[in-house]
């Protein structure tokens, strides 16, 4: 498999491709996240083809390579959260999420150049959270890690003290579906099993 191109900077996705042995090169998408009105699953996918289209739109250059873009939002009761803005939101985020449950839903964009054709799935995860006492949230908002991550809470790090029970892929919450990815990938005529030593 020729290196992929990663529309994206997050160092979650590129520690999971680097861990699989896939070789790829980061190169963030210039995308600015905008939700609009579509259900949160078909957001995810918009959001994740976004990248990709934007990144080819600033960087014909790599219109015949393998690109994958993705994008993370929480589905609370119908409502999309993405990133929180600032530490007040992320607290709004944890208090909205606390004693209750959410899906995470990551879509995939997945560019093939030498076919001119662009792939798109999705992959939602159910998480409950426990009940959160506000000294917890403040603790938690202390740690930063809540800055970047999709609903204010990384589930890879501290964020896991809060989590009571997981439906689903837990590579898809880090941000990148793993089995899905490798589907995708086959689905495109790449097979990970001759390329991969």
């Amino acid at each position: 498999m020729d290196t992929l191109i990663l529309a994206s900077s997050s160092p979650r996705r590129q520690e999971l491709l680097t861990a699989l042995g896939i070789p790829y090169t980061a190169v963030p998408s210039e995308y600015e996240e905008q939700f609009d009105d579509r259900p949160p699953v078909a957001q995810a996918q918009h959001l994740a083809e976004m990248k990709v289209r934007t990144l080819l739109k600033h960087r014909p250059d790599l219109s015949g390579w393998l690109i994958l873009g993705a994008d993370t939002c929480i589905d609370l009761s119908g409502r999309i959260l993405g990133k929180p803005v600032d530490r007040d939101e992320a607290r709004h985020f944890l208090e909205s999420m606390s004693g209750t449950s959410h899906h995470v839903i990551t879509g995939l964009a997945l560019w093939d150049g030498g076919k001119n054709n662009m792939l798109t799935r999705a992959e939602t995860t159910t998480i409950q959270v426990a009940r959160l006492t506000a000294a917890e949230i403040e603790w938690y908002l202390d740690t930063g890690e809540w800055e970047g991550a999709a609903g204010g809470y990384r589930i890879q790090g501290r964020g896991s003290f809060f989590v009571e029970r997981i439906e689903g892929c837990f590579f898809n919450v880090v941000g990148l579906p793993i089995r899905l990815f490798y589907g995708m990938l086959h689905a495109q005529g790449y097979s990970l099993l001759q390329s991969i030593s």
